[in-house]
């Protein structure tokens, strides 16, 4: 499992290591170049001093450049030689007795190379003579480990130190995270408040997403419980219209009054029957969120297959109904949430036109959107009336079988959708009529 303390304290160990390692190997090259290039100067230096003593021939009195043995901690193996016709006349002590370098004549007046462990510059003199100054590699790279040390042990001291502070802040930093993680752990199923906000601005957006997520939870809960005991108060009425039906076809002996009894009861098991399916619908629709993308079907292809479906309720109540679709009408709707409303809508015009009405299902396309009319012969809905049957079980009249989920389940997909759906009441000129909005594809 990913942790976010784990990974900080990782990055940040490794960020310090990493770049303790660069400063150590940075400060020890560092040094090491510039006590070069300086002790390289002083050996030039003391080269051409020590050949202008010799230059007139005297030789140097071996005894006065001879350091006494208390002085020896101040030697950084520098040593000397003066040769004269390829013999060493004089050196000083620790000194090797060959040349420290090739004795050849120089055209500049001296040279510089850097042999095995030794640093030597060599002047040449008049009468073939040489005055050769050197100094042990080793004792500047023991000097340069010396003043790195001094530099760089207060740093590897204070590195514990360093990564003790960085726990703690780590610790610190998300101490406001697990705050957070124990306040939404400590929750249950009935305390859904707003979690506090507190004032730290990288946890906003997931505090603003667990209320956001806790306010979606309430009113799914809310609605599930509306749902649930309305639905639980239609089925117990049907049933008890089951149980009545029953009861009578037993206890009657009339035949005529036992068939008027079923009948009763096939019309009350038909109802129970679409009840039950646009509960089961209802309940797909309710706890769905808007689909972020859409598929889009036929729009006329689908409303002549839904329409030529509903032909048997039709000539059921003697309806003429036709369909006035033009073509390629697309909409960005999925086919089956589409059939839903037109069917739901079909289904109203036909329980509540008169007998011998004439439903009509037209669609034309008007700019981005797509237009559906579902006319009949009824009066239309007021708008009072639209306000209320959109309501769940919710029904015109108690006398027409139904549930009174239709319009609910339409209401709920053309939201889902972004359909609209409105009435027009009847008049002289013109039939009431539904009329559904979708976008177009």
């Amino acid at each position: 499992m990913f942790s976010i303390r784990g990974f900080l304290m990782t990055a940040l160990v490794s960020v310090i290591i990493v770049s303790g390692v660069l400063l150590v190997f940075g400060t020890y090259h560092t040094l090491y170049h510039e006590l070069d290039e300086q002790y390289d100067a002083e050996l030039v230096q003391s080269g051409r001093l020590m050949a202008s003593f010799w230059r007139d021939g005297h030789m140097p009195d071996p005894t006065v450049a001879r350091l006494e043995p208390s002085e020896h901690r101040y030697q950084r193996y520098f040593v000397y030689q003066m040769w004269r016709q390829g013999r060493l006349v004089l050196a000083s002590d620790g000194a090797p007795l060959d040349p420290l370098m090739p004795l050849e004549s120089a055209d500049d007046g001296g040279r510089y190379m850097e042999i095995g462990d030794w640093h030597a510059y060599g002047v040449p003199l008049s009468g073939n003579r040489w005055v050769v100054v050197a100094e042990s590699d080793t004792a500047r790279r023991s000097l340069v480990k010396n003043m790195a040390g001094t530099v760089l042990v207060p740093y590897l001291l204070s590195v514990p130190v360093v990564l003790l502070l960085v726990w703690l802040a780590v610790r610190r930093g998300l101490m406001a995270l697990t705050r957070l993680a124990r306040s939404v752990a400590a929750r249950d199923a009935d305390n859904l408040t707003p979690v506090p906000h507190r004032a730290v601005r990288e946890l906003a957006p997931l505090t603003e997403a667990i209320n956001s997520l806790l306010s979606r939870l309430v009113n799914t809960l809310e609605r599930e419980k509306r749902f649930t005991a309305d639905a639980a108060h239609e089925l117990r009425t049907l049933l008890m219209a089951l149980r009545l039906h029953t009861e009578n076809a037993i206890e009657f002996s009339d035949p005529r009054e036992v068939a008027d009894s079923l009948s009763q009861l096939r019309l009350a098991i038909d109802r129970a029957s679409r009840t039950v399916e646009q509960l089961m619908i209802l309940s797909r629709l309710d706890p769905a969120l808007p689909p972020r993308t859409l598929s889009h079907c036929h729009g006329d292809s689908v409303a002549r297959d839904t329409l030529a479906m509903m032909l048997p309720l039709a000539n059921q109540f003697g309806h003429h109904v036709e369909a006035d679709l033009e073509r390629g009408l697309d909409v960005r709707v999925p086919e089956d949430m589409f059939q839903i409303v037109l069917r739901n809508l079909i289904d109203n015009a036909c329980r509540y036109s008169p007998p011998a009405s004439r439903i009509t299902v037209s669609g034309y396309r008007s700019g981005e959107q797509v237009v559906f009319l579902i006319t009949d012969g009824g009066p239309g809905l007021s708008p009072e009336e639209q306000v209320t049957f959109t309501g769940r079980f919710s029904r015109g009249r108690t006398d027409v079988a139904g549930s009174g989920l239709g319009l609910s389940i339409v209401e709920r997909i053309l939201g889902l959708v972004g359909g609209s759906l409105s009435y027009r009441p009847a008049s002289p000129l013109l039939p009431a009529a539904a009329e559904l909005r979708l976008p177009a594809a």
